[in-house]
């Protein structure tokens, strides 16, 4: 049995009052170094976006040579936020990288990203 519209933009409106937290999307731009290579820098795309982050883990890897910490979360948007694997998120100081989309559901209720902490 599927839901009707005026049930999916229910839950539209009710997931969009659960997101408490505001973070800017970021992407990144290539331009010549003028010696033959690129010079990176992330701009904010979209400012202040409602979203979630709910933390996963906490723990240890070992990335050079050295025992490093570990953060990844799930971070919830709007049904209608357009976020890619290739852009960063911002959180006050912190900053994440997309590492996948959530995109296999029965009902686009809401856009949900793993990230990782870095």
């Amino acid at each position: 049995m599927g839901i009707t519209a005026s049930e999916l933009s229910w839950m539209r409106d009710e997931i969009d009052d659960l997101l408490p937290d505001t973070c800017n999307i970021l992407t990144m731009t290539r331009a010549s170094d003028g010696q033959g290579g690129w010079a990176e820098a992330w701009g904010t795309t979209t400012a202040n976006q409602l979203c979630r982050f709910d933390s996963v883990t906490a723990s240890e890897r070992l990335g050079g040579g050295a025992i490093q910490p570990f953060h990844a979360y799930w971070i919830s948007f709007p049904h209608d936020t357009t976020v890619t694997a290739e852009q960063r998120l911002e959180k006050g100081s912190d900053t994440f990288a997309v590492t996948s989309i959530d995109d296999v559901k029965s009902w686009n209720a809401v856009v949900r990203v793993w990230a990782e902490l870095i």
